[in-house]
């Protein structure tokens, strides 16, 4: 704690001069020592001048203390994914702000502001949070240092500079035996999620598993909950089945029961890719129409959500006229090139193999695969390649099956 930051606190709030408190007390240059924290006054000293401003030293140790204890709460609500509670306290500490900045509480507040900004997905606000920690980082203490680059690591992750989160979790390993205990399951679980979007499925595994280990050992249910969820999705590319599925079904049964709505979609609609996979279509499509039912209309999800579904029913030949409909509506409406070439693409499917072959060579895969439509130009080409495998025409096989596979080697 330190003193000097709160003497100047009461002194500028009181609208005093360094003069005026320090009269009869001290010096004006020992006074701007104490203020500046380069110098731990004696009791009488720091006494008389809290007396002369009418402050009651005890008293203000029990504001200190207290604000202290609802900044570690506020932190802890964080991790545990307590959002009301984190909300409300945020409110009382915005209230306070003031005082918190007075104080050596300064770093951790607005450390702890950041991970607010990240919660709330408001990367604006999160880029002017770095700007004044970066100004601060001189002053952190090794906890907050340590926190800071989890903080950072995340904040990188979520504004997706994913080199730079390459680079910073670099930083993070050689400081690695300082990061705090509370925030390992959250460091675990950022690197398994920053190597899943690098297409480094095996070691994204390895550190989804210790952060559903420490979530566990941690009772850190909610978290726990994604660390699985991310865990059976690096397990799906890994083409472990049995091990994904019998996560997948973990979450979304406990995530049903807490009520935690987009951690259910996101289950749903991961298990769905994972039907898929097995070529469980009919099972994929079932998941995929509950999660339809849950997801707003118009929004860029659910239609994300519409086109798998008609992906899913073609492969299984599943009626798709009310779906395509919707999906008609959506793509004149936005005069949309992409939505265009699918609708078109499952109307083929309809009528013959022979049609949706000759389409998807001639119109669908040239407009994918110019249009940087990656995932669905490698699909299309596969589906090709596997036409002209079964006709016996080589050249064209080759062509497709090259495009897949030098394209899926750029994903990674």
């Amino acid at each position: 704690m330190y003193v000097g930051s709160i003497v100047k606190y009461f002194r500028m709030k009181n609208n005093m001069t360094q003069g005026e408190l320090a009269e009869g007390i001290c010096s004006v240059s020992h006074l701007s020592k104490i203020e500046s924290n380069k110098y731990e006054p004696h009791t009488e000293t720091m006494n008389e001048l809290f007396k002369r401003m009418n402050v009651e030293w005890a008293k203000e140790v029990q504001t200190y203390t207290l604000w202290k204890e609802k900044l570690e709460n506020f932190i802890r609500h964080s991790i545990y994914y307590n959002w009301k509670a984190m909300e409300n306290l945020y409110e009382e500490l915005i209230g306070n702000e003031e005082y918190l900045q007075s104080t050596d509480l300064l770093n951790r507040y607005e450390l702890y502001t950041l991970r607010y900004n990240l919660y709330k997905r408001d990367m604006p606000k999160a880029t002017q949070q770095m700007t004044v920690l970066n100004k601060l980082e001189a002053t952190f203490d090794d906890y907050e240092k340590g926190i800071s680059k989890v903080l950072y690591f995340m904040y990188d992750i979520f504004s997706q500079k994913y080199e730079q989160a390459e680079r910073r979790l670099q930083q993070i390993e050689a400081y690695r035996e300082r990061i705090p205990f509370l925030f390992e399951g959250e460091l675990y679980y950022q690197k398994a999620y920053l190597l899943h979007t690098r297409a480094q499925y095996g070691r994204s595994s390895y550190f989804a598993e210790l952060a559903v280990e420490h979530f566990q050992k941690d009772c850190n249910y909610i978290r726990l909950l994604h660390a699985q969820l991310l865990l059976a999705i690096t397990y799906t590319n890994r083409d472990l089945i049995l091990q994904a599925e019998e996560l997948f079904k973990i979450v979304l049964r406990n995530s049903k029961m807490m009520e935690l709505d987009e951690l259910y979609q996101g289950a749903l609609y991961n298990y769905s890719e994972l039907q898929n996979r097995r070529g469980l279509h009919e099972s994929a499509f079932e998941l995929l129409m509950e999660l339809r039912a849950l997801i707003v209309q118009g929004t860029d999800y659910y239609q994300a959500i519409l086109i798998h579904l008609l992906h899913t029913a073609v492969e299984e030949d599943i009626d798709t006229e009310e779906l395509l409909k919707e999906l008609e509506v959506i793509a004149a409406r936005k005069n949309d090139a992409y939505l265009s070439i699918l609708t078109t693409y499952f109307r083929k499917a309809q009528i013959s193999q022979q049609e949706l072959f000759d389409y998807c060579e001639e119109i669908a895969f040239p407009f994918l695969s110019k249009h940087g439509y990656i995932k669905e130009a490698r699909s299309t080409a596969w589906k090709l390649a596997d036409y002209y495998r079964s006709i016996g025409d080589e050249e064209k096989m080759e062509k497709y099956s090259l495009y897949y596979y030098v394209k899926g080697d750029e994903e990674t």
